[in-house]
């Protein structure tokens, strides 16, 4: 009986051991499970954030690049843009390719660089930079007519060149009203020329006079010498009165008329003095050309181009009525005219109207001058505006589609691409271009005006003065 016991004891423990076995084995399994799966967690937590931190240091690099140096210079370089004209979905398009080709591995400044080479180099906007740099403020040249008035080196000077050509033929030894042609002409011509205005340059010519014969010479040699006799006596320049009286009163009345020779004289002295502007003679003579040479052919040899304009005028003093159209025929070569007259007092009145009519051209060359100037001015001004406003509407243009390209490429991927250094490069850009028009176009409008200003005074002071010296003369033509 306790045999029995005994062996059914021995067999539940025996039962129930590899039971407890079990169980142990199965909790330290799953111990062991959840301690792998716990440090393939820390894993894979260490790897992701490896990678969060390359990614980091990959975006950190791509904006870290130096900053593109942007001026006016830089702007003035750039190409003009191969899609200026394109749309802006064609530009987004563009732009978006660009990146998904170098799958998105692209830097601001290649982006920035890229849009430059799509909407860059606006040509309204390097014209407007352009017209700024080089810009001048000089609106028109003043006339040349009458008198050569121009501006030289910002002042405006007179260049009147007169020649006065004086017969010394023994003929003007003759007496008429009490005193001698000669006398007569001297007194008249010396006050002619005294009250030319300032700047007027005068040149006096004597021609016939008896060149250094004595008793022994026949009237063949005599003739000879007379007919060669043409002196500039006064060399071009201004009036200087007591040099001037001495060179009309050099040589007397007592030779023949070489009226060809003498306009061949003045001829050489325009060309030599290199002289622009007007050139006006007057030949005061009694007679016609008693030398044998042809005084038309000579007249329209006188020099004249664009700068220079020459006329002749013949002041018929006394002359015998037979010899009158061969002295008309001379001054109808160049455009000049003939003037008569027959006694002193006549010939002062010739030599006045001659500078009214010459007053009468100084009033039409100011008003001329000083509407050219408002008229140039004017289109300057507008000139500026138009340049200056192109520039300016193709610059802001050029910002606003760089900028937009930017934000709709960036939208529609849902800011994978972002480009925040490119958008200040653009911006930058902008403001350097929108600054240089506006202050060069302020300082080119104010050039202008000053320019308009400085030529209407010169123009104004000139003529005041040309007006101070023939005001008794208008006054009197004016009674």
């Amino acid at each position: 009986m306790r045999t029995s016991v005994l062996i059914g004891l021995l067999f539940l423990l025996t039962a129930c051991a590899p039971a407890e076995t079990n169980a142990e084995e199965e909790t330290d399994s799953k111990e062991e499970t959840n301690q792998t799966e716990e440090a393939k967690e820390t894993d894979d937590k260490e790897e992701q954030t490896e990678d969060d931190n390359n990614e980091s240091e990959s975006e950190s690099d791509s904006n870290s690049e130096d900053d593109i140096e942007i001026s006016l210079e830089s702007v003035l370089e750039e190409e003009e843009g191969t899609m200026l004209d394109a749309s802006e979905k064609e530009l987004e398009e563009e732009l978006t390719n660009f990146i998904e080709e170098n799958d998105g591995d692209v830097t601001d400044e290649e982006v920035y660089e890229k849009l430059l080479e799509m909407l860059g180099g606006h040509p309204d906007v390097k014209e407007g930079i352009e017209y700024f740099q080089d810009f001048s403020p000089e609106l028109v040249d003043l006339t040349d007519k009458p008198g050569g008035l121009k501006v030289e080196d910002g002042e405006l000077s007179l260049k009147n060149n007169v020649y006065i050509l004086m017969d010394n033929s023994e003929s003007m030894s003759e007496d008429i009203d009490g005193q001698t042609k000669m006398d007569a002409a001297r007194e008249s011509i010396n006050q002619f020329v005294e009250d030319m205005p300032k700047g007027t340059e005068v040149s006096l010519i004597s021609y016939g006079f008896n060149k250094e014969s004595d008793e022994k010479d026949n009237k063949g040699d005599s003739e000879e010498k007379s007919c060669s006799a043409v002196e500039e006596t006064f060399a071009l320049g201004e009036y200087e009165a007591d040099d001037f009286n001495e060179a009309l009163n050099k040589y007397d009345s007592e030779g023949f008329t070489p009226l060809a020779l003498a306009i061949e004289e003045v001829g050489k002295v325009i060309e030599e003095s290199d002289s622009t502007g007007s050139h006006t003679i007057y030949v005061v003579s009694d007679g016609k050309e008693t030398c044998h040479g042809d005084p038309v052919e000579a007249v329209e040899a006188l020099p004249e181009d664009e700068n220079v304009e020459t006329v002749l005028n013949i002041i018929g003093f006394d002359i015998s009525d037979d010899e009158v159209q061969s002295l008309v025929d001379i001054t109808e070569a160049n455009g000049g005219e003939y003037l008569s007259a027959t006694n002193p007092d006549e010939l002062s009145h010739v030599l006045k109207q001659e500078k009214l009519a010459l007053f009468t051209k100084y009033r039409a060359w100011s008003n001329e001058n000083l509407k050219n100037i408002t008229e140039a001015s004017n289109d300057k001004q507008i000139e500026n505006t138009q340049l200056v406003n192109a520039a300016n509407t193709a610059n802001r243009q050029t910002d606003n589609r760089i900028v937009g390209v930017l934000n709709d490429v960036s939208l529609n991927s849902s800011q994978e691409f972002r480009y925040p250094q490119a958008k200040e490069w653009a911006n930058e850009r902008y403001l350097i271009v929108r600054d240089y028009l506006s202050e060069n176009y302020d300082e080119a409008d104010d050039a202008t005006l000053e320019e308009k200003e400085k030529l209407r005074d010169s123009v104004n002071e000139q003529f005041d003065e040309i007006e101070s010296k023939y005001k008794k003369d208008v006054e009197e033509s004016e009674e």
